[in-house]
């Protein structure tokens, strides 16, 4: 189970890699993830070090014939 964000931390990622939604998938684990800009890739060490180590982020990519690679980081 993920713990929580505090908005401290929520204002840091922010500030360090730009405007960014949450949200969570719909079935299997339910995982929350972050979404940066129009599904931008952003430094997988620097999320996790401004999140710190009790919750894990992933990198998770799709490819869009039409957009190219879309990027979200679930945080397990």
């Amino acid at each position: 189970m993920m713990n929580g964000l505090s908005i401290i931390k929520l204002k840091e990622i922010e500030t360090q890699l730009g405007e960014f939604e949450i949200n969570q998938v719909m079935g299997g684990g339910n995982d929350v993830y972050l979404r940066f800009g129009y599904w931008n890739r952003v430094s997988v060490q620097t999320l996790q070090e401004i999140i710190g180590q009790s919750i894990k982020v992933v990198e998770d990519d799709d490819y869009d014939e039409d957009c190219g690679y879309k990027f979200h980081y679930r945080l397990k």
